[in-house]
């Protein structure tokens, strides 16, 4: 995930900010001139409401930065800004410190880095995380006082690994690394943990040419010690995207994307239990899952985006549904013309949006955090992505 990655620990999920309780949805616009494209990859609270985190660049593509966007309890922008990182790939995920500051973890050209950023977001230090070159951070996930960061090594051509990394969640600091298996031509995907104390990492299992795939799964200590592994979950093998959320009694929810024969898009998700079993499944059709995101009432959250057609265009607009623990549809929510920005539009033009991170707030209300292609300022015709914020009750109604 990538865009679908969980962020917490199920028991951290349940934050503190009780005061932000008001539904709606809000967008950002970038006021960085040059950096008109951005990505939201993670969100985190803080005490004063909450941090975004962007990977910005240029109308080309060509120049990627560090965004982080601060908004208080009122959801109102309180600050916007960009942290330099050296040689930038990609940004893959946050974490705040103990201690205040806050960790960014990121793929640059020759290794992944970690950037400490003070509480003020002035950047601290940046230093390499890899004991090897070739690895691409995927996730990461807190659970017993330390940060637990998953990512993919390209050991050689065609033969990859999956990594386990410890930081220490007061301060950052790099406790170990380790190899999750011995066996090659595995590739990581996402990490999330459980109220046990155990993490479970989604990956793929690559054939010798590296040319199919297959998911696998790992359930690890926190030392990285493996649980048990399971290898095949029943899926398509054209799948392109998968996530994974757990819940509070162990059970494992696994979500995945697929391209059917119309060509149209489908999202499948799977009900393991607690040993990786399955217990059911259903499809979700016409819809794109990013992420998945177990909630303290038992139910899911699935969110991500759907195709909208109108007599002009066609356009994605973000999108979300909530089921019961057995998988039963309660809810299914998608982004309207008649829903901000579009109702702030002067002229004749619909927006594009897809949601691509989420968290659940102490109040049982979801926040869904994601890019939305709009007109820039004064031109129907220029586009630029900004930042869009979706809260929804506990029943997934934000209006």
């Amino acid at each position: 995930m990538k865009g679908a990655k969980p962020i917490m620990l199920l028991s951290a999920t349940l934050l503190t900010i009780s005061a932000l309780a008001q539904q709606g949805v809000f967008y950002y616009v970038n006021t960085n001139a040059e950096l008109i494209n951005s990505k939201t990859t993670d969100v985190v609270l803080n005490d004063n409401g909450m941090v975004i985190l962007n990977e910005c660049s240029d109308a080309k593509y060509e120049k990627p930065a560090v965004q982080l966007i601060e908004l208080n309890k009122s959801f109102i922008k309180t600050s916007e800004n960009i942290v330099a990182v050296n040689n930038l790939h990609s940004v893959s995920t946050i974490a705040k410190y103990s201690n205040g500051n806050y960790g960014i973890f990121a793929n640059a050209n020759e290794s992944p880095v970690k950037l400490n950023v003070s509480g003020s977001y002035k950047e601290l230090n940046q230093t390499p995380l890899a004991d090897q070159k070739d690895q691409t951070i995927v996730g990461k996930v807190i659970v017993d006082k330390q940060i637990l960061v998953v990512s993919t090594l390209s050991a050689s051509k065609d033969k990859y690994a999956i990594v386990l990394s410890s930081f220490d969640a007061a301060t950052g600091d790099k406790q170990w690394s380790k190899i999750v298996s011995s066996e090659t031509n595995e590739s990581a995907d996402a990490i999330v943990g459980d109220n046990a104390g155990s993490v479970v990492v989604l990956g793929r299992k690559y054939n010798d040419n590296a040319t199919e795939y297959i998911p696998i799964l790992y359930k690890l200590d926190t030392k990285g010690g493996i649980v048990w592994k399971k290898s095949g979950v029943d899926m398509p093998s054209n799948f392109y995207s998968q996530s994974l959320a757990v819940s509070a009694n162990g059970d494992i929810f696994y979500a995945c994307g697929l391209t059917q024969r119309s060509g149209m898009l489908q999202t499948k998700l799977i009900k393991l239990d607690a040993n990786g079993n399955t217990k059911r499944n259903i499809n979700i059709n016409e819809f794109t899952g990013n992420g998945v995101l177990s909630l303290s009432s038992g139910k899911i959250l699935l969110y991500g985006s759907r195709f909208y057609t109108d007599s002009k265009q066609v356009v994605t607009k973000g999108a979300y549904v909530i089921l019961d623990a057995d998988l039963n549809e309660l809810n299914n929510k998608s982004l309207g013309v008649n829903d901000k920005p579009d109702s702030d539009f002067n002229y004749n033009t619909t927006s594009s949006s897809d949601l691509q991170a989420a968290l659940e707030l102490e109040s049982g209300s979801v926040v869904m955090v994601g890019k939305v292609t709009m007109p820039q300022a004064g031109s129907s015709s220029e586009k630029q992505n900004n930042t869009i914020v979706v809260v929804a009750d506990a029943y997934g109604n934000y209006k």
